[in-house]
């Protein structure tokens, strides 16, 4: 018994915290004919995120002393789920990270999390385990072909909830670590691991870890995920993540650990490059909106540059370009006078059409309640004129601020009296509906002259009882008797009410 406990432990701590070079196997999560999550937006795979934030995390491992990295895949293939595991064993590795992004039906969600193994997956494994003595050597070393031969009932099944046990608490311990790290650069969607029943993190011998590193369903997020930068980004927090947890528990040589300089170094390089190309190009002062399907060799060929040209002046890392975004357009040589004549032209435009304006010498002083609409019906003007001549930005007056009134313009005049013949119009042509359906009475209205007068009228929208009484040269006490049920007086569009006996 002795004997088996010392192989139990040996087997349980040999790995781990005692271990000099820690072994991180990095588990780019998908891949292959699997692409996982699709952004929303800009339609970038899971796969290939989850591919370059690994591949950016084993460079900064391979750095430090300290660790080694493994990657579960190293390209776009697929790898089944219980392969991820076997790999990550065969390499005898410490440690499993598992990379994900996310992602939800609501376009809101964002931020990190971190998953580790729950009991009931926990059981489920054991069991398997349990069954299968040559998987339990290949756990426990030695311990395994003692255990094999043991009389003991319940002591097989008593090391595996050990190891089990162990594996979840470090990986537990692991995960917050990490998601303290990611909290300094995004939201997180979990502040704490979340216990889930997922395949990669099955492993008994290995504590495990999987991180999903924000929401490709989130535009934000698909963005931010989308650059290169922000990958190696991550790829740090999860480096910085590792190196504090063994600080804490393997002891560490602050000395050796990589810092974030040095992840940048060969950035700094390109930007400085970048910025030495974009002093020899030159903007040509357009301004293009990207619109849905454009490409950034669309937009090339359009304006007659470069594609390179344009990444260079926009200081841009990629090549997939946003709805929406404003992209700089390079000077050819032609595109820049052209932009600046049509803008001499669109302001020459616009100063013959404030000369054509003219100032009537009114000056009116706004009062309470008052609109650019009221004033420019009083006078009989356009609202336009009256905002050009006063060069305002705005269309909200201020009380007692002072306008300008421009002369009378023809063209005006002849809009609002056609505006008001189409009114009169489109009155004659309900009263004479009206008179289809109902009876009609002639009578002669206040200034003597004969006109039919229907005994119902509808309702039209915005219209009210006062208004029908003006239409008809009916006082509205007239109509309110004939309509007893009118509440207040108030009516509603579409209502049939009595206007006659």
């Amino acid at each position: 018994m002795k004997r088996i406990l010392l192989l139990i432990l040996t087997a349980l701590f040999s790995s781990g915290a005692f271990a000099e070079v820690w072994t991180i196997a990095i588990d780019p999560g998908h891949g292959g004919k699997d692409p996982g999550a699709i952004g929303r937006n800009l339609h970038i795979y899971e796969k290939n995120v989850t591919l370059s934030i690994a591949r950016e995390l084993k460079a900064l491992l391979d750095k430090d002393p300290n660790f080694r990295g493994v990657l579960t895949r190293s390209g776009d293939y697929y790898i089944t789920v219980p392969a991820r595991s076997e790999i990550a064993r065969r390499n005898k590795a410490n440690y499993l990270i598992s990379i994900h992004a996310d992602s939800s039906l609501k376009p809101t969600l964002r931020g990190a999390s971190v998953w580790v193994l729950s009991n009931r997956r926990a059981n489920d494994e054991m069991g398997q385990w349990l069954e299968d003595h040559e998987k339990q050597s290949e756990l426990l070393g030695g311990a395994g072909k003692v255990l094999s031969h043991s009389k003991e009932a319940y002591l097989n099944q008593t090391v595996l909830d050990l190891q089990f046990g162990h594996s979840q608490r470090v990986g537990y311990e692991l995960g917050t670590t990490i998601l303290q790290h990611f909290a300094k650069i995004t939201p997180l969607s979990r502040s704490r691991p979340q216990h889930a029943s997922l395949g990669v993190l099955r492993s008994p011998d290995i504590p495990s870890v999987l991180v999903e590193t924000g929401f490709l369903s989130n535009t934000e997020e698909e963005a931010k995920l989308s650059t290169q930068s922000y990958r190696k980004r991550i790829a740090y927090i999860i480096y910085q993540g590792l190196v504090d947890y063994r600080r804490r528990n393997g002891g560490i040589d602050v000395n050796t650990t990589v810092t974030y300089r040095e992840t940048v170094k060969e950035n700094t390089k390109t930007t400085i490059k970048n910025n030495s190309q974009n002093n020899t190009l030159k903007d040509s002062g357009i301004r293009h909106k990207v619109k849905s399907g454009e490409t950034l060799g669309g937009l090339a060929q359009k304006y007659g540059v470069k594609s390179a040209d344009i990444l260079s002046l926009n200081n841009l890392k990629r090549k997939e370009l946003w709805i929406d975004e404003t992209i700089k357009i390079p000077d050819n040589g032609k595109n820049s006078t052209i932009s600046t004549a049509k803008a001499k032209d669109k302001k020459a435009d616009k100063s013959t059409d404030n000369n054509n304006i003219k100032d009537s010498g009114v000056v009116h002083t706004v009062k309470s309640g008052e609109s650019l609409n009221k004033i420019a019906k009083k006078y009989n003007v356009s609202v336009d004129d009256i905002v050009t001549l006063n060069q305002l930005k705005r269309k909200e007056l201020r009380i007692d601020e002072k306008l300008k009134i421009p002369t009378h313009n023809s063209k005006t005049t002849e809009k609002n009296s056609n505006t008001d013949t189409a009114k009169k119009e489109s009155n004659t042509k309900t009263v004479s509906k009206d008179n289809n359906k109902t009876n009609v009475k002639n009578v002669k209205d206040s200034k003597g002259k004969s006109t039919q007068i229907p005994k119902y009228h509808t309702i039209e929208k915005d219209q009210t009882i006062y208004a029908v009484g003006r239409l008809y040269d009916i006082p509205p006490n007239t109509i309110l008797k004939l309509n007893p049920k009118l509440k207040d007086g108030k009516v509603i569009t579409g209502q049939k009410i009595q206007i006659r006996e």
